[in-house]
């Protein structure tokens, strides 16, 4: 199933309230880790590793170190889903 943009940040905010244990996260598409607390260099594998399994994709490393804010993560993750749907 394709998903929109607003959909998968809805869903990557719901899963990086869940990994780093705080309901009170709400992500824009402009947001950093700068601008949340509790993401940090371990956090953030973490992170990455339950959106690729929600999702049932992968990043690869050029990917990863290519984003620059949670918006071009979920351009990226609405793109693979929108792949996998048209194989």
């Amino acid at each position: 199933m394709i998903q929109t943009f607003a959909q998968v940040l809805a869903e990557v905010n719901h899963i990086m309230c869940q990994t780093f244990n705080n309901p009170a996260i709400q992500l824009k598409y402009e947001t950093t880790a700068r601008d949340v607390k509790e993401w940090d260099s371990l956090n953030h594998i973490e992170l990455v590793v339950a959106i690729e399994k929600y999702f049932n994709i992968r990043f690869n490393f050029a990917e990863l170190q290519k984003f620059k804010n949670v918006g071009e993560m979920c351009d990226n993750i609405v793109g693979k889903l929108g792949q996998g749907a048209s194989q």
